[in-house]
């Protein structure tokens, strides 16, 4: 599993989190990933989040990635 991956997931969430779409599902993120593929994708966020760099917050129905400071619902963005 590749760093640059990992780095590639936190920077694609960090940016829509500051845009005020901190949810965001494995399919929001393998779209903008086209270079790895899904298994890739998935076997990193499940890496980091065993190693709490991102969580997964569930809706009942869905679930999303978040980073760990996130907090939907708080009208709040997360800081690095």
């Amino acid at each position: 599993m590749s760093d640059e991956l990992k780095k590639q997931i936190v920077d694609f969430i960090t940016e829509r989190t500051a845009k005020g779409k901190g949810l965001n599902t494995m399919r929001d993120i393998a779209k903008t990933m086209s270079d790895a593929s899904r298994k890739d994708i998935r076997d990193a966020i499940s890496n980091m989040i065993d190693n709490n760099e991102l969580k997964y917050w569930s809706s009942g129905s869905t679930t999303y990635i978040t980073l760990p400071n996130f907090s939907p619902g708080s009208g709040e963005t997360a800081e690095e």
